[in-house]
């Protein structure tokens, strides 16, 4: 059967308006006003290395791509709105590219074709701008300030701005969203895979650093960032400008040597927990002044992404700053939203998102052009229409379901508990069953700590950011990467023990976030947990769909963050993981640890089994650090199921029925 595409021509709206953002159309029923990108109209100009002063006297740089006149290659009158972008990984990068929009933070001609004014601008300390850099750094929201006037006042704007960028680019979107104040010349963000909380997310799932990334970022981004100085350098000389400042900025990028915490990450320093370091790069903790600012925001996230936890808390968390509930509250089903800020949650990994052409689903250019069509340029272009702002991709049904509230409307928490005996596809050495019914007798299963690093895992290729796509349809596809396709290499050792459901009767959506309420003693004075939840078809392939982690010292739970069902089960953990929340364990002790496992939404068909992995290794996308590895050797763990220390996980299952699909009816979608 052929799936909905997103195509050009089928990018229309009218009141049941998300579909059209990502897949299908609206049904036949849906007024027939329709809204297609304009053609292109303009040529593109460009004025290099523009000098941006900071109040404090930093010098930034930036790239200014202009509309021009076809015929006369002059620059056209305008006024245009300013599309922004600020970036760490060089203003140049991308910009020679012919494909647009290539990076998500490179130049875009299509919008400048049609009437935009785009700025890329070197963070400070990074590419051509002077200063030093430290990861998302506060003085840089400060410097976005300064950026977006700069950007509101360059020749023939209009004076209206919008940020588009992706990961870090789309961070600072939010951070500069923060600082801006009310009446802002900022009137629409359009942030692409950024995070919510850079801790939780990625650096420190579950209180265990991802050390690999950190290391894998820098190396890959600090050469350039020197490489894009000298490059700015040596233009500006044949320009005719002072190469003075050369020896300047290539020292002040020296201090970028510290940009994260490694040090910490590695050896268990106070960067290693939720510090103030990490406090002061929350996305999260600003999602009310973004509202008060009232800036819209059109958010691209993935659940593949690295970010796979973060997006959806963006969009719930600027709900409900909009509806006045406390932003790290869960949504209520039935309270209003706004069709102000939007969530796009695909089937993409982190690298590719961006990519013009590569997935079906998603043509951010256009998606682009038509947010910012609506906020800068006062077009009707139908993309504020929608009463279901949240849009999502179902991993197992390929298909795209529009809702209003995260979690998932529709969606219950459903207990399934760890139990004894053969599954009947067997997939390790412990292979217990997954049901609803609690055990009626003791039982345990062991597990040993181990930290041999998985070449082959979903969380590796999710993480290092580099990962093959997946998506279904898209040209990078070619060959199935079996890192994330089948999980059974991991589940084989001794360190995981697997639990599997029967086969489904009908088709039922695992959707939204996901909890663990884990029994276990151990011989050691620490923990560590990895839980797995995978979609296992008939013939044993164990797709990977989401994962989790817990160090056990750190299992200490807000209260205040932490989401429940009625009954008071937690759906999402929320710890602190500070070292004043650590907790002493002692060996032999029964200890119960709730565990956050990354949302999802996956229909598991008929036929299909859902199994739940119990590990300790995620090893080497998570590495304990040296002060949590001296803790963990040697460890062996009993998972207990029993009447008085039933271990279980809380899956959100649904109707697929009950949540609304974009398109349904493959007569009526558009098929290529």
């Amino acid at each position: 059967m052929t799936r909905p595409r997103l195509r050009s021509a089928v990018l229309v709206v009218a009141f049941t308006m998300a579909s059209a953002l990502i897949s299908g159309v609206p049904p036949a029923q849906a007024t027939p006003a329709e809204w297609t990108p304009d053609p292109a109209q303009y040529g593109v100009g460009e004025r290099i290395n523009q000098p941006i002063v900071m109040s404090d006297g930093t010098v930034l740089r930036g790239n200014v791509y202009y509309p021009t006149e076809p015929a006369t290659g002059e620059p056209a009158p305008g006024p245009f709105p300013v599309v922004l972008t600020q970036t760490p990984y060089g203003k140049d990068k991308g910009a020679n590219d012919p494909s647009p929009g290539a990076t998500g933070m490179g130049k875009n001609a299509y919008l400048i074709e049609r009437g935009y004014i785009q700025a890329i601008v070197d963070v400070r300390g990074t590419g051509a701008s002077e200063g030093a850099w430290s990861f998302l750094q506060p003085v840089e929201a400060n410097d976005s300030v300064q950026v977006i006037s700069w950007a509101a006042n360059l020749p023939h704007s209009s004076g209206a701005v919008g940020l588009i960028g992706q990961s870090y680019s789309a961070l600072n979107q939010l951070m500069a969203a923060h600082a801006v104040g009310p009446n802002s010349p900022l009137k629409a963000i359009l942030p692409i895979v950024p995070g919510d909380d850079l801790y939780r997310d990625v650096l420190g799932t579950g209180g265990v650093p991802n050390s690999l990334l950190a290391a894998e970022y820098l190396a890959v981004n600090l050469p350039q960032s020197y490489l894009n100085a000298l490059q700015s350098a040596l233009f500006g000389y044949v320009q005719g400008q002072s190469m003075d400042n050369l020896l300047q900025v290539l020292i002040e990028h020296g201090a970028t040597l510290g940009v994260l915490p490694i040090g910490d990450l590695l050896i268990g320093g106070p960067d290693a927990y939720d510090s103030t370091y990490w406090a002061a790069r929350r996305p999260h903790d600003v999602l009310a002044d973004i509202v008060a600012n009232q800036v819209p925001a059109m958010i691209i996230g993935g659940w593949h992404d690295a970010f796979q936890r973060g997006t959806p808390l963006l969009y719930s968390g600027l709900q409900n700053a909009w509806s006045g509930r406390p932003t790290s509250a869960p949504m209520s089903p039935d309270q209003p939203v706004t069709s102000r800020y939007q969530l796009v949650q695909g089937p993409w990994f982190h690298s590719t998102v961006a990519v013009e052409g590569v997935h079906p689903y998603l043509n951010v250019s256009e998606l682009a052009l038509r947010w910012f069509d609506h906020w800068l340029k006062g077009r009707p272009t139908g993309i504020t229409d929608t009463t279901t702002p949240l849009h999502s991709y179902d991993l197992g049904a390929d298909r795209w379901i529009d809702a209003t509230s995260y979690p998932f409307r529709g969606a219950t928490p459903t207990r399934f508990y760890l139990g004894a005996g053969r599954s009947g596809t067997i997939a390790s050495s412990n292979d217990g069953t997954l049901t609803g019914t609690p055990p009626q007798a003791g039982g345990t299963d062991t597990v040993v700590w181990s930290n041999v690093p998985h070449t082959c895992t979903p969380s590796t290729t999710q993480f290092v950011l580099l990962g093959a796509d997946q998506t279904p349809g898209s040209p990078l596809n070619l060959t199935p990467n079996p890192c994330v396709t089948d999980a059974r290499p991991v589940q084989l050792g001794p360190d995981a023990a697997t639990y599997t459901s029967p086969p489904m009767t009908t088709a039922t959506t695992i959707a939204g976030p996901i909890a663990a309420h884990i029994y276990a003693t151990a011989n050691t004075f620490d923990t560590q947990w990895v839980v797995r939840v995978d979609d296992v078809a008939p013939d044993g392939t164990s797709k990977p769909l989401t994962r989790g982690g817990l160090l056990g010292s750190l299992r200490a739970l807000d209260e205040s963050r932490t989401w429940r069902t009625a009954d008071g089960t937690p759906t999402l953990p929320y710890h602190p993981y500070t070292a004043a929340s650590a907790q002493s364990m002692l060996p032999g002790t029964l200890t119960p640890y709730d565990i956050e496992v990354f949302p999802t939404m996956a229909t598991i068909k008929p036929g299909h089994r859902i199994r739940v992995t119990i590990g300790t290794d995620d090893a080497p996308a998570l590495q304990p650090t040296i002060t949590q590895t001296l803790q963990l050797i040697g460890g062996v763990y009993q998972i207990h199921r029993s009447p008085v220390a039933a271990s279980y996980v809380e899956l959100p299952l649904a109707d697929p029925a009950a949540l609304s699909p974009t398109c349904t009816d493959q007569t009526t979608c558009p098929v290529e």
